[in-house]
């Protein structure tokens, strides 16, 4: 009787299925139900270049008609209206992570499965890198020194694939913009006070900006209602939490569409705004990533330290993935003593950009309570 035993070189290709599906799987985007190849997603997925050769993906958009045709029997032809046509190129890069065993006796001693916990970490960390990846080019971060609440620097990879379009200057020094809405709406974020928190009444500005804005940031259609998503931090959520009139209203809200996962992972929902609390919403520390979200030494002279919050329709941002036949590898060192094992990424992340505006997405800049 033959046994039948797997062939070692498809063993690469299986656990480089099973880590891809992993990190995709396990993307907040995904998760919540924001990511995906339909356009009613906040993330568009383009696997275009997973079937061709290829380094750019083309994202065609188009406005909608504003003509007022004709009436009666006037003539139709000759005043037909011509379609505005844009499009959103994403270049695409590589982003390779791997480790490396100590050696046979290290194994030996350890009781789990180092190989196992290889293909765990290096998932874990191909999924942070393109969730902050996503966050960052929504948010137009270009400074490179940007850190976390730990002080981390998290933006040196800012540019990859594609540098973001940052919020222009006047907007960010005037405190309003066709994309763009500071707390201090009347005097710009050089005069940002330590006061100005996120409120419900701002929720609703930004709200109505992207409902006003031409073109109009189209809602996502979820059980045949419109919503649009709101990424705060956990800095940001904190203060909404502890605003009387948000509080207030979660009390009494009523439970809605709690099968759509856009919802069960929400925070709540506020005017048809439904609230997300992510912790790589970008934040701004002045006294250590210089004084704004594009630069260390350049932009907008921020007051205070900053959240970001980004409020999301339709396609904010595009997601190109291509084939990488290098998705998984190991390796052997030191004549097979030492295992190194990789994995990466090939594709490329952007905010989809309309005719140099924002396409899906409206940046809400706030002060935050200072937390120890």
């Amino acid at each position: 009787m033959a046994n039948t035993v797997s062939i070692d070189a498809l063993r690469p290709e299986i656990w480089q299925k099973e880590l891809f599906k992993d990190v995709m799987d396990n993307l907040y985007f995904t998760q919540n139900g924001m990511m995906g190849k339909d356009e009613n997603n906040i993330v568009f997925v383009k696997d275009d270049l997973t079937k061709q050769k290829g380094d750019t993906i083309t994202l065609p958009l188009t406005t909608k008609l504003t003509g007022n045709g004709v009436s009666g029997d006037n003539e139709l032809e000759g005043n037909e209206e011509a379609i505005s046509a844009y499009s959103e190129a994403v270049v695409i890069d590589q982003k390779r992570f791997g480790v490396r065993l100590t050696g046979m006796l290290d194994e030996q001693k350890n009781a789990y499965d180092m190989r196992k916990d290889a293909k765990n970490k290096l998932s874990i960390r191909l999924q942070e890198f393109i969730e902050r990846q996503m966050f960052l080019k929504l948010a137009g971060v270009t400074n490179t020194t940007l850190t976390d609440i730990a002080g981390d620097v998290v933006a040196a990879d800012c540019a990859w694939s594609n540098t973001p379009d940052y919020i222009p200057d006047a907007d960010t020094n005037a405190g309003y913009g066709n994309r763009y809405l500071c707390a201090d709406y009347s005097a710009g974020a050089t005069s940002l006070a330590a006061t100005d928190l996120i409120t419900p009444s701002l929720i609703s500005r930004v709200k109505i900006k992207a409902k006003v804005a031409k073109p109009k940031v189209l809602p996502l259609k979820i059980n045949g209602k419109n919503y649009y998503v709101l990424f705060i931090h956990p800095y940001q959520a904190f203060d909404l939490k502890n605003n009387a009139t948000f509080a207030q209203a979660r009390r009494e809200a009523e439970a809605r569409g709690k099968e759509n996962p856009i919802f069960t992972g929400a925070l709540g929902i506020w005017d048809g705004v439904v609230i997300h609390e992510h912790e790589y919403v970008p934040w701004l520390d002045v006294s250590v990533a210089g004084n704004s979200f594009r630069g260390a030494a350049s932009g907008t002279n921020f007051a205070v330290d900053t959240c970001r919050a980004l409020l999301c329709g339709r396609q904010a941002a595009v997601f190109a993935k291509a084939k990488n036949p290098n998705g998984w590898v190991e390796k052997s060192f030191d004549y097979k003593n030492k295992t190194g094992f990789a994995t990466g990424l090939i594709g490329g992340i952007q905010k989809v950009m309309f005719n140099s505006k924002e396409y899906g997405v409206v940046a809400l800049d706030t002060a935050i309570t200072s937390l120890v």
